[in-house]
């Protein structure tokens, strides 16, 4: 225990500065009571200022001790997420025992639970807020054993945070995480019926719990303190849902708002959370279910945000513009309906646009509508078609976009126009609009688009790439590697990712894979739709050329003479990386820019080669080409957490970001898993 405390020396926080935060510790500064003391709100003064805190003053006679008062600042310290409560520091002097925590400001979810205020939206949001919280500590192993509705704090903005891990265990390695512990510990109302009866505690047991949550955020109620039709709360909201009732236990003040569809996705995956413990999902497949319930919510229940008012054009003007839809200004067809040419009167003159008038037999034809709408008037890239407006009117959904006159990329790979140096700067292009995708935008969202094709990569005047239809895309978070489990797996045949297509597993690597083949169809000049005289697929074609040292089978003829080999080089080895069989072995879409970049500095005089092609992860060995004075033996990840690593700071200053405990030194493994297995 000595060397924890070295550890965290910087987190120490005086006695004087705590009492003289809280008043003494003075009643009006007290805001919550529990089996291990009391909490108190208090202004901490700083290098910076003054910050609000919470202040958890461990009572002894409660019997919580080191090894509680430790495990949560180990635990804290080494689990650091946007959804799990953020430790700021601690004080151990004159027998006192005290954390000190961000401050949530709207309390707890139980505090908020019968709020009027509180729209079906709002309280989506929350449970997708807790959800991916229970799932980071659900992948580092940790099982919270105590998940309930007081235990889930709301900032200013209504996010959700866990809080409470002194409770916490560490499951093993191997799966699944399984404990059999000797003294049950958990909330009655919450805890999990065959945890309680055998002590066998597994991640289950807290789905269970999260179950209970939801159906709390669902009925407005506690499940605990009132008997419902004499039976416990998750039995009687199990019956209701079995039996079609749900009306019946709905929180009044949101059953005129919530979407039928929203309902149906909340519930089910609720149910199923308190199901016996082998039928219960994972945290991830909860998070992805919830993600689902909100997307329904807000797309399909939305008729006109007045957020697009500007954006609005009538129909009056798209019937003129496209001659009523004719025949002669259709320009392409769809799943989802048809794609017309016109020109815009507006207030500058005339424009040439091009719109997606969506069928009327296209399947959830209005979600795919607002969510394309939503997505591009969000994210807005040189790279990426640009939104131009919409109509909503007289049962039409039509998208306005911006024409670009070259059509996609599809229709030039066989053309002898298209020079090697424009075949990269494309690619360079379509990259830099997938990777602003990929990446944090302003938004905290990152987007998985799922259909990237050639023919979904249009091309301007100027031959510049832009990336077209993302109605089908999904939503990701921006601060962590995310993952989508989907019912339903959307793409193209040739382009689809072969483990997101097994297995519906959704990630950005399933995008990279797509333009992996995307970069080879542009290299071979042709669609990867089309088999070759042997009658092998597309990619197992590359991917054997490439191992064999064989390029010169599958280049297109026109450009062979012209392309530098050391450019051939790098550009061929990106992209069979994004066409690995293992995610964990694809380059992410910065890097990819920065490879093709590489690519095109050694094509186009008279920049000088670089000193070090930036790659992702060393060469198959099967690949007989000699590059290793080309090749940096660091991968760019490596390089990144080279140069971002975080120091430690000041013993007095708070982190700079709430959450943000990275200047924490690496803490004893062995000793943090000593803790779990003390308790």
């Amino acid at each position: 225990m000595m060397s924890a405390r070295k550890q965290f020396e910087h987190l120490k926080i005086q006695l004087e500065a705590i009492r003289s935060a809280t008043n003494n510790f003075a009643h009006d500064h007290l805001i919550g009571i529990g089996g291990h003391g009391k909490v108190y709100r208090g202004e901490l003064i700083h290098s910076k200022g003054h910050t609000t805190v919470a202040i958890k003053r461990l009572d002894r006679p409660f019997g919580e001790g080191d090894v509680e008062f430790w495990k949560e600042i180990m635990t804290l310290s080494r689990y650091s997420h946007e959804n799990i409560v953020s430790l700021l520091g601690y004080c151990e002097d004159g027998g006192e025992k005290i954390l000190v925590y961000e401050y949530s400001s709207k309390r707890s979810v139980e505090s908020q639970l019968s709020s009027k205020n509180l729209t079906w939206t709002q309280r989506l949001k929350i449970a997708i807020g807790a959800a991916r919280g229970l799932s980071y500590l659900h992948q580092g192993r940790i099982l919270h054993r105590d998940i309930k509705s007081s235990n889930i704090l709301l900032d200013d903005s209504w996010t959700a945070k866990i809080k409470d891990l002194g409770l916490s265990k560490i499951g093993h390695d191997s799966k699944p995480h399984k404990l059999v512990v000797p003294h049950v510990i958990g909330s009655l109302g919450y805890i999990d019926p065959q945890y309680f009866e055998t002590g066998i505690l597994t991640k289950e047991s807290d789905v269970y719990s999260f179950g209970v949550v939801l159906f709390e955020v669902l009925c407005g109620k506690l499940a605990i303190g009132k008997n419902y039709k004499h039976q416990p709360f998750p039995q009687w909201v199990g019956e209701c849902y079995t039996k079609n009732n749900l009306d019946e236990i709905i929180y009044k003040d949101i059953k005129v708002e919530m979407n039928p569809r929203s309902l149906e996705e909340f519930t089910r995956i609720a149910y199923q959370c308190l199901r016996d413990f082998k039928q219960r999902p994972t945290m991830k497949e909860v998070l992805a279910k919830l993600e689902s319930a909100l997307e329904y919510q807000i797309i399909e229940t939305t008729s006109f945000p007045e957020e697009f008012e500007d954006l609005k054009i009538q129909l009056e003007a798209i019937l003129l513009a496209t001659n009523h839809f004719s025949n002669e200004n259709c320009i392409g067809e769809g799943g989802f309906g048809k794609v017309y040419k016109g020109k815009l009167v507006h207030s500058k003159g005339q424009i040439t646009v091009a719109l997606k008038r969506l069928d009327y037999t296209f399947q959830q034809r209005n979600l795919e509508f607002w969510k394309e709408m939503i997505m591009l008037s969000l994210y807005r890239h040189e790279n990426i078609v640009p939104l131009l407006g919409f109509c909503d009117d007289r049962g039409e959904k039509i998208i306005v976009y911006e024409y670009v006159s070259r059509s996609g990329l599809d229709v030039y790979l066989d053309s002898n126009d298209l020079s090697w140096v424009t075949r990269l700067k494309i690619c360079i292009g379509a990259a830099r609009g997938l990777s602003y995708l990929h990446s944090d935008v302003g938004t905290n969202r990152t987007i998985l688009h799922r259909d990237i094709k050639s023919s979904n990569i249009v091309l301007d005047e100027s031959w510049n790439a832009k990336i077209a239809d993302v109605g089908l895309s999904k939503f990701g978070r921006s601060n962590r590697q995310y993952k989508y489990l989907v019912d339903n797996v959307v793409g193209t045949v040739g382009y689809c990712d072969p483990v997101y297509f097994e297995t519906g597993s959704l990630t950005k690597e399933s995008d990279i894979y797509s333009f992996g083949v995307v970069l080879f169809e542009v290299l071979c000049g042709r669609l990867c739709l089309v088999k070759n005289d042997k009658h092998q697929s597309f990619t197992v074609l590359v991917r054997k050329c490439y191992k064999q040292n064989n390029l010169n089978e599958i280049i297109y003829g026109e450009i062979k003479d012209e392309i530098h080999p050391s450019s051939l080089e790098v550009f061929a080895r990106v992209g069979y990386q994004c066409l690995k069989r293992s995610r964990d072995e694809r380059p992410i879409m910065k890097e990819v820019v920065k490879i093709l970049e590489t690519a095109l500095q050694f094509q186009v005089p008279p920049l000088p080669p670089p000193k070090h092609i930036p790659t992702y992860s060393p060469l198959s060995s099967n690949n007989s080409t000699n590059v290793s004075q080309l090749t940096d033996k660091r991968s760019l990840k490596t390089l990144h957490w080279e140069k971002t690593r975080a120091t430690v700071g000041s013993i007095w200053d708070l982190p700079h970001k709430q959450g943000n405990l990275s200047r924490v030194p690496e803490i004893d493994k062995k000793e943090l898993e000593s803790l779990f297995w003390e308790a």
